[in-house]
């Protein structure tokens, strides 16, 4: 009776997924205002100001926008904006990026950059922010072929060499010196003129000195600026303090660009007030009606208010989730970025964050005993007590990005990036470092799992196998060779791991993905489950995107990715100890998927099971619980411990 009992349990119907609590912190998706993707373009978003400076509009290139109030940097509210009917996205990817060029009479002015039947394009436009009504921008516009401003009834226009100048009727020009010319800028009554321009410096690529040409009523002044420039175009404003400029700065190690600009104040006549090296990670300016403030933005990420004066930080507007690690009762530990370059590290319980670390990480790990986790920022590694307190430090030999502790909590793993790409390091709770297999796997358990592969597969293709072996060094166990590629990822519990890799007999993209449990200390594996491609993407597959603690419940993860767009086809629950698919809500399956692109820096999901079998799903700032409502975890068979 007991083991027909014990049969009925293990097959009876899965759990059923449910939403059971969200929550939004206020803030830009980490990383979602983007970077350059190339020497000549700029990412798309912007910032704009209300006419009494009291409140800032910000749109990031997911054609996020969010209204801030200057006063204490609440956010007001948000919205997400479409492309314009009249250049709509060429298809599934995002294509058309959104440019804010400032706020006039209750509608932004933006610029929309996308393709018209496979040809670059671009449309100006107004935004009526009450109405959604939208109207063809007139007035002073640039190009893509000439640079425009104007005002107090001047018109300064630079174009194939040449500098126009344009008041009451009259008309000046003047060829411009050789060079790249990347901004121009007037003062309200058009009376003086600024000219950011690059000398190349070299017969490849546009880089090279800067200098800011000033021309009023005393004529053209040329003042050199110290750091090499790039192509890509710049920013420059006239405020009663001076001239504001926000430059990309040329990065000779990958002859790109740096990921911040050189941002500085100067004079009417040309002196520097202040400058913030490219060190800083800002990038952008926009200052306020009066001039007395200006925006930017840090890292990508977080909008910075700043004194024009000084260029001091006021403040920041929001936050960005940089880390979120699931906790038992719809709890979490978050990593948060901030403006100044700011963080904390903060547990979301009851709706609130409640401040533990005001010292910012880029990874997060809990331990298994609840009164201990462990934080990454760069190349330091700290352990914290609960409330935060840190009880050791040390540093490890590249920035970590990810951390993890092993199942009995003695030590703890990393994940870091050096200049091979990455590799794996552990250490005691002391900071002492433990040695590690070659070819070792993140995270490190009760084993060490490694991989190794070669062109041994049939018609030399490439083929991978894993192996484990105990902390002593003892060999346990190796799979067979796989082709492909074959990945594993270990149960919180130290007992299971899911493997994945394509079914052996796939012969074209996209492949069947193959899933099945393992036993960590024997290598004895559970039934297959085979996960078939729903789209014809030939760079789509299926892998494995949480896994519960006990390794039986997994979710899985439909994407695809190449060198520029990127894509989610849906989640789909798995129960690994059965080897089947188990039914997914609708909006936790489909709820979730989206489209990437160079320059749409659109938040990837991240999802993990907390220790109590909830599944926390990250979407950018937002967080989502799903509670398994038919029971807890299912019994597992007696013959012993982790056996599939």
């Amino acid at each position: 009776m007991r083991t027909l009992l014990t049969v009925l349990l293990l097959s009876s119907p899965a759990a059923a997924a449910s939403l059971s609590a969200s929550f939004t912190v206020p803030g830009h998706a980490l990383g979602s205002f983007g970077q350059p993707e190339s020497a000549t373009e700029e990412p798309g978003g912007g910032a704009a100001w209300s006419a009494d400076g009291a409140q800032v509009y910000t749109l990031d290139t997911t054609r996020m926008l969010r209204r801030w109030r200057l006063g204490d940097g609440a956010l007001l509210d948000q919205r997400r904006l479409p492309a314009p009917a009249a250049l709509p996205d060429a298809g599934p990817l995002p294509t058309t990026a959104l440019h804010l060029n400032g706020l006039q009479a209750g509608a932004l002015r933006l610029e929309a950059r996308g393709f018209r039947n496979t040809q670059p394009a671009a449309l100006h436009y107004a935004l009526n922010l009450r109405t959604g009504a939208t109207a063809p921008q007139q007035g002073c516009l640039s190009s893509r072929r000439a640079l425009q401003v104007c005002a107090g009834g001047t018109v300064l226009r630079a174009e194939g060499g040449t500098l126009t100048w344009t008041t009451a009727g009259a008309t000046r020009t003047r060829a411009l010196p050789g060079g790249r010319l990347q901004a121009v800028a007037l003062n309200p009554g058009g009376t003086q003129a600024a000219l950011l321009l690059t000398e190349p410096q070299a017969d490849w690529g546009t880089h090279g000195r800067a200098a800011l040409l000033l021309w009023g009523a005393g004529g053209l002044r040329r003042v050199a600026l110290g750091p090499v420039l790039s192509g890509t175009p710049a920013r420059l404003n006239w405020t009663p303090a001076g001239w504001l400029l926000a430059a990309p700065v040329h990065d000779p190690r990958t002859g790109g660009v740096q990921a911040g600009e050189w941002l500085s104040l100067h004079r009417p006549d040309g002196v520097r007030r202040w400058q913030l090296a490219p060190g800083a990670g800002l990038r952008g300016i926009w200052p306020s009606p009066g001039g007395q403030h200006f925006v930017t933005l840090r890292a990508g990420s977080v909008p910075e208010v700043r004194r024009t004066g000084d260029g001091a930080l006021v403040r920041g507007l929001g936050e960005a989730v940089v880390a979120a690690v699931p906790l038992a009762g719809q709890r979490a530990l978050l990593a948060l970025r901030q403006g100044g370059g700011a963080g904390r590290v903060a547990r979301l319980e009851g709706g609130r964050l409640h401040t533990l670390s005001r010292q910012g990480a880029a990874a997060l790990a809990a331990h298994p005993d609840g009164q201990r986790f462990a934080a990454a920022s760069g190349t330091e590694v700290r352990l914290h007590r609960a409330r935060g307190e840190v009880v050791r430090r040390w540093t490890a030999p590249a920035p970590v990005a990810e951390l993890a502790f092993t199942p009995d909590g003695q030590a703890l793993s990393a994940w870091i990036q050096n200049e091979a790409g990455g590799e794996v390091r552990a250490w005691r709770l002391d900071g002492t470092p433990l040695p590690l297999p070659a070819g070792a796997l993140f995270p490190l358990s009760s084993v060490a799992l490694t991989r190794t592969g070669d062109q041994g597969g049939p018609q030399a293709t490439h083929r991978e196998r894993l192996s484990a072996q105990e902390p002593g060094g003892r060999a346990l166990w190796i799979t067979p060779w796989r082709r492909g590629s074959l990945a594993a990822w270990p149960s919180a519990d130290g007992r299971a791991a899911a493997l994945w890799s394509q079914h052996p007999d796939s012969q074209s993209d996209p492949v069947v993905t193959q899933f099945w449990r393992v036993n960590l200390r024997t290598g004895q594996g559970g039934p297959v489950l085979n996960m078939a491609p729903t789209t014809r993407d030939p760079n789509s597959g299926w892998s494995l995107a949480a896994l519960r603690g006990d390794g039986r419940r997994a979710l899985l993860r439909e994407s695809t990715g190449d060198g520029c767009g990127w894509g989610q086809y849906g989640f789909a629950l798995a129960d690994l100890f059965m080897g089947r698919r188990l039914p997914t809500p609708a909006g936790l399956a489909t709820g979730f998927n989206r489209m990437g692109g160079c320059g749409f820096n659109v938040p990837f999901p991240q999802a993990a099971f907390a220790p109590d079998g909830r599944l926390l799903v990250q979407d950018g700032n937002r967080l989502d619980w799903w509670t398994f409502t038919q029971g807890a975890a299912p019994p597992q068979p007696v013959q012993g411990n982790g056996t599939p």
